[in-house]
């Protein structure tokens, strides 16, 4: 009843950039250094189909759970789900004071069914509906390309010195204009009982119904405003985790991969004695620092892959450690 094939044929064009050199070689200082860059472009340039979609088998929502679009002619790593735009505004509802509910005026877009909020109403997260003129829920078919895995370009430099008996080399690397899927941010902003979440959603910033100064819940308008006036982020009360564009940051970055600093001693009689021709102390760092506007630990991340076609996706990854190591190199 069904059957693997292989059914597709990608292709990777680019170009690769090295250049090495001598920038100063003086008796008593010397400095080198390298770079590279790389630029490449993937296209999918046969399908078995015109398109379809793929998942990671992460997504915990109530409508669709694939987050990757492939067709032919397109790439491989199109992220592929809603767009954010921010939350429900009192404004969007009209309010009924005897029973103290929200309803939906006319016109405004319901994504309720998407997102499982167990009180939908003002503050909730909102979803943008791509078809306005044909209906007012949010649905499958608002979905549109939300982020590219694939870097624009990639690279790195080193430098090396030596100035008399000190030494020091470094290594930079980067990655510029791809998009990270960090699902870390979806899962831990929802509403789990007996869970953490993130900083992103605490409660000085998250829209509220509760007033912590009297436990007491707030539904008149008037007050809801006065108590969610700093709100910068929609409640915790998703159920129900669409992907969305808030969860697609940019992935660049500037990484200083290792740092080693080190000493030779000069030739003195003891060492001649010994019979040592050279001694040098050292130490080294690796991932010692890292520029980049991403949230999470390190975007520079790949762990929940259903497929090769589902990259760049973090999801309670590891963080990257920062080690040192000190040691001592002996010449006979």
């Amino acid at each position: 009843t069904t059957q693997v094939q292989n059914i597709g044929q990608t292709a990777n064009r680019g170009i690769e950039l090295s250049l090495d050199g001598a920038i100063v070689n003086s008796k008593n200082f010397k400095l080198s250094g390298s770079f590279n860059i790389g630029v490449n472009k993937n296209k999918i340039e046969k399908l078995g189909s015109s398109s379809f979609k793929q998942s990671t088998s992460w997504t915990q929502t109530n409508g669709p759970i694939d987050e990757y679009f492939i067709e032919e002619g397109g790439q491989v790593g199109m992220m592929y789900g809603y767009q954010t735009e921010g939350f429900y505004q009192i404004e969007d509802f009209d309010y009924n004071a005897t029973t103290k509910t929200y309803t939906l005026k006319p016109g405004v877009s319901d994504n309720s069914a998407l997102i499982n909020d167990r009180r939908f109403g003002p503050g909730s997260l909102k979803l943008v509906n791509q078809n306005p003129g044909e209906d007012n829920v949010v649905n499958d078919q608002d979905r549109v390309i939300i982020g590219n895995a694939n870097a624009k370009h990639t690279g790195g430099f080193s430098f090396t010195a030596q100035l008399k008996g000190f030494d020091i080399s470094t290594f930079f690397n980067w990655v510029y204009g791809n998009s990270v899927y960090n699902a870390n941010r979806l899962g831990l902003t929802a509403s789990k009982d007996f869970k953490n979440v993130l900083g992103q959603i605490s409660s000085d910033k998250r829209w509220m119904t509760i007033d912590q100064s009297t436990g007491l819940r707030v539904t008149d308008p008037v007050e809801l405003a006065a108590l969610n006036a700093n709100a910068t982020i929609w409640s915790a009360g998703i159920r129900s985790i669409p992907f969305h564009s808030w969860a697609v940051e940019d992935g660049s970055f500037l990484r200083l991969n290792n740092l080693t600093i080190g000493y030779s001693l000069p030739r003195t009689r003891l060492l001649n004695r010994l019979g040592v021709s050279q001694l040098r102390v050292y130490a080294t760092g690796d991932n010692l620092w890292i520029w980049t506007n991403y949230s999470g630990y390190d975007p520079e991340v790949d762990s929940k892959r259903s497929t090769p076609l589902t990259p760049s996706v973090d999801w309670a990854a590891y963080p990257r450690s920062r080690s040192y190591n000190f040691g001592l190199n002996v010449t006979f």
